[in-house]
């Protein structure tokens, strides 16, 4: 009897960054295995893009990045501010 190979595909996920009155889209994105990887992978990008720009007055106010699937519908937003905090 053979056995069947299943195929699992990971779905890309999109991080884009908006901010007020501009959006930076990400084309490229990443294959990750779930939606909540995605998010962490999304805190992530945030600690990175605030430890690179920490200036004091630095304000993320309106300011998140927001996970999109592969067919562009959003499915979660990180305000920077709230990350801001635990960035440091």
């Amino acid at each position: 009897m053979r056995r069947r190979r299943v195929l699992h595909i990971m779905p890309r996920y999109y991080f884009h960054l908006n901010g007020p009155g501009a959006r930076l889209t990400d084309e490229q994105g990443m294959v990750l295995p779930d939606s909540e990887a995605a998010w962490y992978q999304a805190v992530r990008h945030a600690r990175e893009l605030i430890r690179g720009e920490l200036h004091p007055g630095t304000s993320w106010e309106g300011q998140a990045i927001e996970i999109a699937d592969h067919e562009g519908a959003p499915l979660d937003r990180l305000p920077l501010a709230d990350i801001a905090g635990y960035a440091t």
